[in-house]
């Protein structure tokens, strides 16, 4: 991994989010924080990021499969359900 800092712009380009929800996310602890870099300029370490997408794919794996497990205990239950 490299320490390449990235801009906001770059960000953008990695992630669905916009800015506001970028900072948003920040702000609750979510989302990798920026580095200032000077008065009025901030970057992002590109190896953060890429580390905050590789979490959200592991997530969606662990949990590969939750949703139609979900579906097929509804359809069980409302089979059951019926007279």
């Amino acid at each position: 991994m490299t320490n390449r800092f990235i801009s906001m712009h770059d960000v953008i380009d990695r992630v669905p989010f916009s800015k506001t929800q970028i900072y948003r996310k920040i702000a609750d602890g979510t989302f990798p924080r920026p580095v200032p870099l000077g008065p009025h300029r901030v970057a992002w370490l590109e190896s953060e990021i890429d580390a905050w997408v590789a979490e959200r794919l592991a997530a969606r794996d662990a949990l590969k499969g939750l949703e139609e497990r979900r579906l097929r205990a509804s359809r069980r239950a409302m089979g059951a359900r019926k007279p």
